[in-house]
């Protein structure tokens, strides 16, 4: 026979066990990591009235009009010997290399990542908005162009894809490159076959709205794709600073 005071034991039991999973639950809220937003995105503070200086014209920053700031990414020809430096080492090379187009679109970010995904379209590279579509996996060409939007003046910069070298092992047999204007070579570079280690560091005179791209030639799979780009102002001081969505705008 099923007394009451049976009754009030399993009452007891049953709000034991929901407190329990109401608890746990709570628990694995506490600890959870919140993604913070990628470090080339910015504070979200790149909202300017008048970015070019045209009197507002420029439209209100989305990603159909001029204002819109943050760079154009684009993937082109897929490495297939090597990931020498030499392969891009000139303007009209490089831009060869991402003629035609493969994929391309706006981004505000997936310009910084440190990740073991080959493809571009992993949500580990941090691009926002995400890829629109499918990118090959494996060893990949990446341009990301716009202008710059920071004060007009010298300007140092580092590109880092986690080489050591210039050798095929110390450069991780790739190359990460900063083009600045329109100069017949990149003016930071570093990996296999760059100039000399102390070229992944480099400063210049930096003019109002001056282009830039960064290049990523991504061909040995077995190695992070890592990319990271550092910026200054002042001659001779030590790039520290994320080149973030509110020091770009694409074109």
């Amino acid at each position: 026979m099923f007394h009451a005071r049976d009754a009030s034991a399993f009452m007891w039991r049953a709000t034991l066990r929901v407190t329990a999973v109401l608890w746990l639950a709570s628990a694995c809220r506490i600890g959870e990591h919140i993604a913070e937003p990628p470090v080339d995105a910015g504070d979200g503070s790149h909202v300017d009235a008048d970015p070019l200086g045209d009197g507002g014209e420029g439209g209100d920053g989305g990603p159909g009009d001029d204002a819109f700031h943050g760079l154009t990414a684009t993937i082109g020809e897929r490495p297939e010997w090597s990931g020498t430096c030499t392969s891009i080492d000139q303007r009209d090379e490089m831009d060869d290399r991402f003629d035609p187009i493969v994929q391309q679109q706006r981004v505000t970010a997936g310009w910084e990542f440190d990740t073991a995904a080959d493809s571009y379209d992993d949500p580990s590279y941090g691009v926002m908005p995400a890829w629109p579509a499918p990118a090959e996996s494996g060893r990949f060409s990446l341009r990301l162009h716009g202008a710059l939007a920071l004060p007009a003046g010298t300007h140092c910069f580092s590109v880092d894809i986690g080489a050591t070298g210039t050798d095929i092992v110390g450069g991780r047999n790739g190359c990460g490159q900063l083009w600045l204007g329109d100069g017949a070579a990149p003016l930071a570079v570093t990996g296999f076959d760059a100039p000399s280690v102390d070229a992944a560091v480099a400063c210049a005179e930096v003019a109002p709205g001056a282009e830039v791209a960064i290049v990523f030639w991504y061909f040995n799979i077995f190695e992070q794709a890592k990319l990271r780009v550092r910026h200054c102002a002042g001659a001779g001081c030590t790039p520290d600073q994320p080149l973030t969505a509110d020091d770009v705008r694409a074109p």
